[in-house]
């Protein structure tokens, strides 16, 4: 490990931080964790084009008898990815044998640290809504279960896959879905959990998902852009970055082989604070992959 200076460095732990940062991260996404993703703790820099291959379609064939099989050779196409965003929080531990020994204190620091993080990747992925061609709903009108079914019927006109099906909403219109009459007996007798928890669950080949990061234009009426589609609506490219080497600076990248995010850290002593710096910063760029796979759901 490098040295941080000796009397830090036997107090802390950089892989048990970065382990929990990655955790929290995790816990702090909803869009990251369901649009398709790319990521790889290779170091890259800001600016890097990433061009991922996206695999050409195939068509059924006539078998006859006797006959050999018709060989398809599909077109594979690619997308370019910028890995234009570069997102980073820093901040000074005093105490670092309270903070370490302390599991909820450390708990509270990475948490508090990582929730911008987690707020900048979520806010890229749902600006993606204003390159998508189809809507559903109405501005200034609370999603219910007609909206909903409108938005099935749009990605099966779209021949959108129906795995992975997923919709994200805001705040009152999740609240607005569980109180809506049609589905009152569906939730209290099929999903409990919404009436127990406030878990919506699964209505109308959806996963339904809340989140206070749905966009809100602002206008007369305001207008909310739910997001519902699949995971191919969407790419999420995440890199490490370089790992300096610096003496007295502990340097890791680190991917999450649930969420596949990666997060880099950063442990230096700070000799003008007298504390441990800590900076976690992720690089990432985001791009629309399938329009088919997206609508807006408009409240």
């Amino acid at each position: 490990m490098a040295n941080i200076t000796p009397a830090v460095a036997a107090n802390f732990i950089p892989e048990i931080w970065a382990q929990t940062a990655l955790q929290a991260l995790r816990a702090n996404v909803v869009l990251a964790k369901l649009v398709t993703r790319d990521s790889d703790v290779a170091a890259f820099t800001v600016g890097d084009t990433l061009h991922i291959p996206v695999p050409g379609t195939f068509v059924a064939n006539d078998k006859a008898a006797g006959s050999n099989v018709t060989t398809q050779v599909p077109t594979d196409s690619s997308v370019d990815l910028v890995l234009n965003k570069h997102k980073e929080v820093t901040f000074l531990i005093e105490d670092v044998a309270k903070a370490q020994a302390n599991q909820d204190l450390m708990l509270r620091y990475l948490t508090n640290a990582t929730i911008p993080l987690a707020e900048a990747i979520e806010g890229d992925l749902f600006a993606l809504y204003a390159g998508f061609s189809h809507s559903v709903g109405t501005s200034g009108t609370d999603v219910a279960a007609s909206t909903i079914r409108s938005a099935r019927k749009q990605l099966n006109d779209s021949k959108a896959p129906k795995a992975g099906r997923f919709m994200v909403l805001s705040d009152k219109d999740e609240i607005a879905v569980l109180g809506d009459s049609t589905l009152a007996s569906y939730f209290a007798f099929s999903q409990p959990d919404a009436v127990r928890e406030g878990s919506s669950g699964r209505v109308y080949g959806f996963d339904l998902y809340q989140s206070q990061l749905v966009p809100v234009v602002a206008g007369t009426p305001a207008s909310t852009k739910n997001i519902a589609g699949t995971p191919e609506f969407g790419l999420l490219g995440m890199r490490g970055l370089p790992e300096t080497g610096n003496p007295g600076v502990e340097q890791m990248n680190m991917r999450d082989p649930e969420s596949g995010l990666v997060l880099r850290q950063t442990v230096s002593y700070n000799p003008n604070a007298l504390g441990v710096q800590v900076t976690l910063d992720v690089l990432y760029g985001v791009v629309e992959l399938r329009d088919a796979c997206a609508v807006v759901t408009l409240a």
